[in-house]
């Protein structure tokens, strides 16, 4: 191959992108070889063999465990991946035996938030056994007993050597990405230098490597480092091809890579550093992925993120001298400053979430300042402006943010100007208060609880201390926000808890919304006969349980969308069939969150849209 660094770029978005994104970049690719008056067959048929061996899901290995993370292992069974939760730590090549019923993984779909199941689907990992279905055969190796030998250590050692050397961490950039072995990796390299020639450096440092991937869980990092390392004793090949020809055999040996950030982070770290000299650069990526993967930026970790790799590869360092020489004081110490020091550095954060628009405008004025480097400043604007997104929003929008078996609805004005939240349920609340900092909200002008039940309002204290609220309304009363009334319109007194709920009828952009808390049948006739009401979207009442949704309410509001927020396969069998097929009947479309995952239903004058986060659209007529 002449340009397999070129071929490599063409490889991973091919892998990593959706259809259309792929259908591009084969697009591209043919484009290119054209341009360049050559058909590699060779390139050709490297790319499409990499492409249908990511799409087979089988596995050689077989009755072992593939991957170690913090609270569950990805095993081989039957030659199919398989996830298996755990509370203990267990590590590759231990045997499996699996019993029982596999289950299918699920998780809470959001916009804009972490999908646990949309990431494992990526590596071809459906389903689960719990623990208590499956055997798990110790192996008498290294690694285990390296594992039981820290645990031996009195409490504040084993969290710091943990931490350390099993520290499975998504937002820490370097841990998660192993650069902290890269760093690793030059300093082996510089220390035999001066001691041997370069090859025989490049050979001590990958046995040293080795002897710790035998040690500790074997990252791909420490992969992807060792084909480096043997790339190093070709002289004839150049950094650039070097740089190709590794990351293809990392997307040969295992396709699904190219969703780890332990090989995104160092692959594009190294193309920037091999065509742009600028070290700002490296920080305009770096906010990008953080934006782009996390929704939030924290600047100071950007402008020292040279010195935290260099602190992260010296912790791994210490952590190794202590497990050789325990000194409990110097472990505490050094973990009370690395701790200090890094919640110090996380505590200033930008949030926001990169839309398309955002994305295309980024990555435009950041490839084109390789050759312009004024363009990077261009970059820099797009990162500063993306947290500013939500004062660019002209839609009224009404959000079933998915908490699972429980409500939790946003009502948003135009350009930020007032934000409602209806509803928060316990133990969901970090959850919400991400979303909001992903679309850019940093405070809720109206807090609203239908009635007391933990699914309503069983996250009030916890969400208060970590978002900002300006009023909490609990009682019956209208709400007033931009020109719009929210009115409550369930003024009697019941001795029922779930019929005390606040019931909220307005309209919002171009739409009339009817909010029925957990309110039943009784309080359905009541509204009926003291009100005329009509209404386009309605949110069932009680998750739609037997007890509300009675045919003739349903019939007299008429209304063309329904909402349901409940969790699938709850114990409750929310929501009923009985009122599925009242809504069937009368051919109102319905939403789950079981089943759509979060919903988002947006107005601009006339024109009213609704996405799922399932990736579904459609269109809402108004009447």
């Amino acid at each position: 191959m002449n340009d397999p660094l070129t071929l490599s770029l063409f490889v991973f978005f091919f892998l990593y992108g959706s259809f259309w994104i792929k259908l591009i970049t084969f697009i591209l690719f043919v484009f290119y070889q054209y341009m360049i008056k050559r058909f590699h067959k060779k390139e050709i048929f490297f790319l499409l063999f990499v492409v249908i061996l990511s799409l087979n899901p089988f596995v050689i290995r077989n009755n072992c465990i593939l991957e170690t993370h913090e609270n569950y292992v990805v095993a081989s069974i039957h030659h199919r991946k398989v996830l298996i939760y755990t509370d203990e730590l267990y590590f590759e090549n231990e045997r499996v035996e699996g019993k029982g019923e596999l289950k299918k993984i699920t998780s809470l779909s959001n916009f804009h938030l972490f999908d646990f199941q949309k990431k494992l689907a990526l590596n071809h990992v459906y389903y689960y056994y719990d623990q208590k279905d499956v055997t798990i055969h110790k192996k008498n190796s290294l690694m285990r007993k390296m594992y039981e030998y820290i645990m031996q250590f009195d409490e504040t050692m084993t969290h710091f050597l943990k931490e350390v050397f099993y520290g499975f961490s998504d937002r820490d950039l370097i841990l998660s990405s192993g650069l902290h072995y890269t760093s690793l990796n030059q300093l082996f390299l510089s220390g035999l230098s001066f001691l041997v020639c370069k090859k025989y450096a490049y050979a001590g440092s990958s046995l040293c490597l080795i002897l710790i991937s035998r040690l500790f869980p074997f990252h791909f990092s420490i992969q992807r480092i060792l084909l480096g390392n043997l790339l190093h004793l070709f002289d004839n090949l150049s950094s650039k091809q070097r740089m190709g020809y590794q990351a293809l055999i990392c997307m040969f040996l295992n396709p699904s890579c190219v969703f780890k950030p332990a090989f995104i982070l160092p692959y594009f770290l190294g193309l920037i550093h091999q065509f742009h000299s600028s070290k700002f650069a490296s920080m305009a990526f770096l906010a990008f992925y953080q934006f782009y993967q996390f929704h939030d930026c924290m600047p100071l970790y950007l402008f020292i993120f040279p010195l935290i790799r260099k602190i992260d590869m010296l912790s791994f360092v210490m952590g190794f001298m202590i497990t050789l020489c325990p000194l409990k004081q110097l472990a505490f110490l050094f973990d009370s400053f690395f701790h200090f020091f890094m919640n110090f550095v996380n505590s200033f954060h930008f949030y926001g979430h990169f839309s398309i628009i955002f994305t295309i405008i980024f990555l435009f004025f950041f490839c084109f300042s390789f050759e312009k480097k004024k363009l990077l400043r261009g970059s820099f604007l797009v990162l500063l402006l993306n947290p500013f997104q939500s004062y660019l929003n002209p839609f009224y929008e009404v959000v079933m943010i998915n908490v699972g078996q429980g409500d939790c609805f946003l009502i948003r004005a135009p350009f930020n100007q007032s934000n409602i939240l209806i509803d928060l349920p316990l133990n969901q609340e970090k959850r919400v208060a991400d979303y909001l900092h992903a679309i850019g909200i940093n405070k809720i002008d109206y807090l609203v609880f239908t009635h007391a039940d933990s699914d309503h309002n069983g996250g009030k204290e916890a969400f208060l201390d970590i978002f900002s609220v300006n009023q909490i309304i609990e009682d019956q009363k209208d709400i007033k926000w931009q020109n719009h009334v929210l009115y409550s319109i369930n003024s009697l007194d019941h001795q029922n808890e779930n019929d005390n709920s606040l019931v909220l009828y307005g309209r919002i952009g171009s739409l009339n919304y009817l909010f029925m808390g957990d309110a039943s049948k009784t309080v359905e006739k009541e509204l009926l006969m003291k009100y005329d009401i009509t209404c386009d979207v309605l949110k069932i009442g009680h998750h739609g349980s037997r007890t509300s949704t009675d045919p003739l309410f349903i019939q007299m509001l008429h209304p063309s969308i329904a909402l349901i927020s409940v969790k699938k396969n709850n114990r409750y069998h929310h929501p009923d069939e009985l009122v599925m097929q009242t809504l069937k009947q009368y051919q109102i479309k319905s939403y789950l969150t079981s089943e759509n995952g979060a919903v988002s239903i947006k107005s601009f004058l006339n024109m009213n849209f609704i996405t799922t986060s399932k990736s579904e659209f459609g269109i809402i007529m108004a009447e």
